[in-house]
């Protein structure tokens, strides 16, 4: 009875028998033990008035109200979609060609001599060193607005000056108004 039940070919007697069997205080075998659980809360339910007989019918408004609401995406961010989805796949395929060349040849120096090795390293850093001097070059004028900056600090000193001086010429106001 109960794979007629699980499967939604039992008749309203017969799950009217399954609660009723559940819901008893007496022994049940330990394979349908973890069953009794779900047939007491059925029973509990119908004893408490909830109203099923309308249920269906709200949730498939829901769902119908669900669907009309959600609208399918615009062409250009599906297009988006993809192109990520492509763009990963294709990164995951070139990181494992790459690992599978690189486990394959073993590395090999280039120079046999390693004081050969160390000048043209040191030619390699030197040239970079320049490329990247030529390019911080126009950057110096930058320290230009550091300056600049200290100067407005005595302006800030002069602006709390001036704070202090209104309050004690509200001061002067107020003693002058009691007499």
């Amino acid at each position: 009875m109960l794979e007629k039940y699980f499967e939604g070919q039992s008749t309203l007697a017969e799950e009217q028998e399954l609660v009723e069997y559940f819901s008893g205080n007496h022994e049940f075998p330990d394979s349908l033990v973890r069953y009794r659980s779900m047939f007491s809360l059925l029973h509990m339910n119908r004893y408490q008035g909830v109203e099923i007989r309308g249920m269906e019918n709200k949730i498939a408004g829901l769902i119908r109200d669900d669907e009309a609401s959600s609208k399918p995406l615009p062409g250009r961010k599906r297009f988006y979609r993809y192109a990520a989805a492509a763009t990963i796949a294709v990164l995951v395929g070139l990181s494992g060609v790459l690992l599978f060349q690189k486990s394959s040849s073993p590395v090999t120096d280039t120079y046999a001599d390693p004081q050969l090795a160390y000048i043209e390293a040191q030619k390699a850093l030197m040239y970079v060193s320049e490329k990247m001097n030529k390019g911080i070059k126009p950057l110096s004028s930058v320290s230009k607005i550091n300056s600049a900056t200290s100067q407005l600090k005595s302006l800030e000193k002069m602006d709390r000056s001036l704070e202090m001086l209104n309050l004690v010429s509200i001061i002067y106001v107020s003693s002058n108004l009691k007499k």
